[in-house]
């Protein structure tokens, strides 16, 4: 049986996070790709779920062939290239309040990770032992199934390992 958490830290959506980033990005004048903000959003979700026990956004990552994925990203950048800059951020969502305790913990998450690219992120998020390769099993044929709790928690295990 899958265990899936839904408690009110992850009522945060995934497109108030991409607001976030992109902002970040474009204060520091730095370029962010669709599928650079795709693994950092995916990053700060399975860190906040290391630390607090509870995913952060109330998306599920998937398992896709070519690595993790948030569907509502893919989906609000697919008609751009995928490593093209983004420049505005979503109209769909407002942003993140500021008085969000959640600050501090996505200014860690840019600090550590948002001076990579979107190459970069992507092999850690691919790496053997990664949620994303932990949900494909021994046979890697999954394809578009949910990175479950299960797989991040044993992602972690393994680091501290």
């Amino acid at each position: 049986m899958e265990a899936t958490h839904f408690s009110m830290a992850n009522s945060t959506t995934t497109q108030k996070l991409c607001n976030w980033f992109i902002q970040q990005a474009n204060a520091k004048e730095l370029i962010l790709t669709p599928v650079k903000l795709n693994h950092l959003v995916i990053l700060a979700d399975w860190w906040h779920l290391h630390r607090t026990g509870a995913f952060l956004i109330n998306e599920r990552v998937e398992a896709w062939p070519s690595g993790p994925v948030l569907p509502s990203i893919y989906h609000e950048y697919k008609d751009q290239p995928p490593y093209s800059s983004i420049e505005h951020p979503s109209r769909r969502q407002p942003p993140l309040e500021e008085e969000t305790d959640i600050i501090p913990f996505l200014e860690h998450i840019w600090n550590v990770y948002g001076k990579y690219t979107a190459q970069q992120l992507g092999r850690i998020n691919t790496a053997p032992s990664s949620p994303w390769k932990q949900s494909q099993g021994k046979h890697e044929q999954a394809h578009r199934q949910q990175i479950t709790e299960e797989h991040v928690q044993a992602y972690f295990k393994s680091l501290a390992g």
